[in-house]
């Protein structure tokens, strides 16, 4: 019984991804279309054999297209949990459960029904709207999770109906023999009033009318657990799920007529990098204040932009879906100051003046900052350009050496007043990134 549910999952686990990679220690499974689904992107580990350090490395080496990291024990491995708690993951873990009794008692369940998966996209997207963490872009994309899988898997799902609209849902998928309950959820406005049985009922008595087995997870710490233990099911296996989140900024989204602003991935900040490689600037001339582009170094750029100090927001510009530089964003209110790079190739374009219009708008309008700093070395007219476009007024000087020689150095304020944004721009993530980049005043 347990092997069958194990083949059952690691056939629906290939069939349903994007892509699959080998490795000494367990499988990737990805859908980078979807990579902020966790359940569509992680290492699968069959029997844990190396330490806890080999496999957080083994993900982070398959996974720097994705913010987060999942490592999941197949075979449950509870030992693992200190040492991947030491490396950020938290640990949940899925009981798995196979009908084996009589339930407890049978209600009516004529309020059930079968829906199609259109039917109940709208009712799920409202549902992950209304979660601390959703927005329309992970609906969305959890929507294509659960299309992949009904492609990979033959799905009968169900919908339970109450005062004219569908308030519950969940699934059945099947190989033929055997059959999986699954995504059983009631609307909270129709909780406690009995639907989650119904369901759950209706879907195992359809799966037994066809299949020689029937099974379900559900988390060990949750209460739906005691529901299907009443309903005939039994635990029989148990899978560790560990999770190292990423921070709520890398859901931050600025969006312009041309870019899109957001943190990047591994991935992407090494195709960033390749963009600094090809070149910022003339050679022979040094617009930053500290002259890092003299000696480029891969390890450290990475080490700098992954840097996720309180107040600092190194934002990559996306044109195209490719990033093109980076516009940075420093927090100390009630003042704000920005930075900023493009490569060569996309300057002149007006580009520069877009992002930080984006910055701005986001520190004035929603920040509450008062004065917005820059500054810009003696010949860099571009940076210098950007800055008059925006409004910001010279309030004195100083000196730097980037390159040993004493260059002069223009301090520039934008007072909120005076603030005229250049670009209309667009906001998600924003409300759970507001108190990460709030520093004290």
């Amino acid at each position: 019984m347990v092997e069958r549910i194990r083949d059952f999952r690691r056939a629906l686990q290939r069939a349903s991804a994007e892509r699959v990679v080998e490795t000494p220690y367990g499988v990737g499974v990805f859908s980078d279309s979807l990579r902020d689904v966790y359940d569509a992107n992680y290492l699968s580990v069959e029997r844990v054999t190396v330490a806890a350090e080999q496999l957080a490395a083994t993900a982070d080496e398959l996974m720097e297209g994705h913010h987060h990291r999942r490592v999941v024990a197949e075979q449950s491995a509870p030992g693992l949990a200190g040492d991947l708690g030491a490396l950020g993951y938290g640990l949940s873990t899925h009981l798995v459960l196979a009908h084996r009794a009589r339930p407890d008692r049978r209600v009516d369940t004529a309020a059930v029904r079968v829906v199609s998966l259109d039917d109940l996209e709208p009712v799920r997207e409202a549902a992950v709207l209304a979660e601390p963490w959703g927005d329309l872009e992970i609906a969305q994309q959890l929507e294509g999770a659960k299309r992949r899988i009904a492609e990979a898997i033959p799905t009968t799902f169900f919908g339970a109906f109450a005062d004219g609209e569908v308030a519950g849902y969940c699934e059945l998928r099947s190989d033929g023999r055997t059959a999986q309950i699954e995504d059983v959820e009631v609307l909270p406005r129709h909780r406690g009033r009995g639907l989650g049985r119904a369901l759950v009922q209706h879907a195992l008595d359809e799966g037994l009318r066809r299949h020689e087995l029937v099974f379900l997870e559900a988390l060990a710490d949750d209460w739906p657990r005691e529901l299907y233990a009443k309903l005939g099911f039994q635990v029989v296996d148990r899978r560790d799920f560990y999770t190292r989140l990423p921070s709520p900024l890398t859901r931050l989204r600025l969006r312009t007529p041309r870019l899109e602003l957001r943190l990047p991935s591994v991935a992407e900040l090494r195709a960033l990098y390749r963009v600094a490689e090809a070149g910022i600037h003339d050679p022979s001339e040094m617009p930053f204040e500290v002259p890092w582009t003299d000696d480029l170094d891969e390890d450290a750029f990475l080490a700098y932009h992954l840097d996720r100090s309180p107040g600092r927001l190194e934002l990559v510009a996306f044109l195209d879906g490719a990033p093109i530089g980076v516009q940075g964003l420093h927090v100390e209110l009630p003042a704000v100051s920005t930075g900023s790079w493009l490569g060569r190739r996309f300057q002149g374009r007006g580009l520069g003046t877009e992002m930080r219009s984006a910055v701005l708008t986001l520190a004035f309008d929603h920040l509450g900052a008062e004065v917005a700093r820059s500054g810009a070395l003696a010949g860099n007219e571009q940076s210098l350009g950007v800055s008059r476009k925006l409004g910001y007024v010279a309030v004195g000087s100083r000196t730097f050496a980037p390159r040993g020689e004493p260059v002069e150095h223009t301090d520039l304020e934008l007072r909120r007043a005076a603030f005229r944004p250049f670009v209309a721009v667009s906001f998600t993530g924003l409300e759970r990134a507001l108190p990460l980049l709030r520093a004290p005043t």
